[in-house]
């Protein structure tokens, strides 16, 4: 049954996500309308409605049909543009930033409601041009569904004019870094996984066992583990009476037949079908899903820009700002480690991402492609200052902080010949040093 469960969940995805949701949703609702309007448009009230809209309406068979022809090939080339100018976006993406940002261009939902809009326009207008001169009925043209589409007409243009303007934005690379910080935020802030006290240092105490002896739960499929009911899991804990111990990260890809799970008893292969159908695999990068997708894909488009292709190391500068707001953001949490039951014993240990992991991951890459440009090693020392500043008091990531620092200033020896660039290091290098608890400073270049 969690199987089926686990299934849906990732079909709801699947669907949700899908540039086709939303305008497969309006299309209905207008095909619905587009039925109400036909039985109702010659009832009591509305003849009486229609002889105070008299003026408005449309009575002649042909010109019914040439509006409602003219209506539906108008909305039908607005809406092969406007399809175009999606593609186009998505193929600029690709090509200069990188392809993990297609999923959150793709899942627009204003892009998504304007061509639900046009395609449900379209089907209501040919609904209605079927109706026109219908046989055994008292009036031969539905004069109310034709003004409701001329109104919807009206709306679509506006909405193309809007469109246009939205997709230029949508296509700038500020706008499209801004949004991923947000949503990276939003995730950060929001996560299921957190913990409220950042300043515990030992959040097992005493309930932590010993591992050694755990069973080994393999999987029975490949793909990257993108999402961990917790929910799902800590039920299938309390009704099997076992304890879960994660052995990967959320976003590693897992092979078949590779033992990701720890457990404290053997399990049946029911009761193993029943655990994996807790985790969630599929390819897209999500948000939504964990923080560390927001923080990757930043990183890729600044390492994008510091290609030779594109050679664009003001977006990567700007990257790397926004990373370092991400990363005092995720300092200021501290990840949960377990799951409890509802009796507040512990029953899933998890295996997070940790702030020196994400750390690596994706200052490390900026680091490496952008080491002989100086505006790019001082704007990750700056932002590396920054976070040190931060910490200055909890000193919870000082030692990652620390060393990281070590390794940037260590790429940059025997990089810059130039004085004045030397000398613009040396001063973020003592700004750091002034920072330092650590007796051992670092030496200037």
């Amino acid at each position: 049954m969690r199987k089926w469960i686990a299934d849906l969940q990732k079909l709801y995805l699947r669907v949700i996500n899908s540039i086709a949701f939303y305008p497969t949703l309006l299309s209905i609702f207008f095909l619905v309308l587009s039925l109400f309007i036909i039985q109702v448009e010659y009832s009591k009230y509305l003849i009486d409605l229609k002889k105070e809209l008299s003026i408005s309406l449309v009575n002649n068979s042909d010109n019914a049909r040439l509006i409602l022809g003219t209506i539906v090939g108008s909305i039908i080339s607005l809406m092969v543009f406007s399809f175009s100018m999606v593609m186009v976006v998505l193929n600029r993406a690709t090509a200069t930033l990188s392809p993990r940002v297609l999923p959150g261009l793709i899942s627009n939902r204003f892009h998504q409601m304007v061509l639900g809009i046009y395609l449900g326009t379209i089907i209501f207008s040919l609904l209605l041009i079927v109706n026109i001169d219908a046989p055994n009925r008292e009036f031969q043209v539905p004069s109310l569904g034709i003004l409701l589409s001329m109104i919807l007409s009206f709306i679509c243009l506006g909405l193309f004019v809007y469109f246009i303007h939205s997709i230029s934005e949508k296509i700038q690379v500020d706008n499209i870094l801004n949004d991923l910080k947000k949503s990276t935020y939003k995730a950060i802030t929001e996560s299921d996984f957190k913990e409220e006290d950042i300043e515990k240092k030992n959040p097992f105490k005493d309930q932590k066992p010993n591992f050694k002896d755990w069973h080994k739960q393999k999987a029975s499929k490949s793909g990257f583990l993108k999402r961990i009911s917790s929910q799902s899991l800590s039920t299938f804990c309390a009704e099997n009476e076992v304890k879960v111990k994660m052995e990967i990260q959320t976003g590693t890809y897992l092979v078949e037949h590779y033992p990701f799970v720890l457990t404290n008893k053997e399990l049946n292969e029911e009761q193993n079908e029943a655990l994996l159908a807790c985790f969630t695999l599929y390819t897209e990068e999500h948000i939504n899903d964990h923080f560390s997708f927001g923080f990757g894909q930043i990183s890729e488009i600044a390492v994008k820009a510091l290609s030779p292709g594109i050679n664009d190391p003001g977006t990567a500068i700007r990257a790397i700002d926004l990373l370092a707001e991400l990363f005092i953001q995720l300092m200021l949490i501290r990840q949960q480690v377990f799951i409890k039951d509802k009796d507040d014993n512990i029953c899933v240990y998890l295996m997070p991402i940790t702030f020196e992991d994400i750390l690596y991951r994706n200052f490390t890459p900026i680091r490496n492609y952008g080491r002989e440009d100086v505006r790019v090693m001082l704007q990750l020392l700056a932002s590396l200052e920054k976070m040190l500043e931060v910490d200055r008091e909890k000193k919870l990531y000082y030692k990652e902080i620390y060393d990281f620092i070590f390794s940037t200033i260590n790429s940059c020896e025997g990089q810059f010949e130039n004085k004045l660039d030397r000398e613009e290091l040396n001063k973020i290098i003592n700004q750091i040093n002034m920072k330092l608890t650590n007796p051992q400073q670092f030496q200037l270049l």
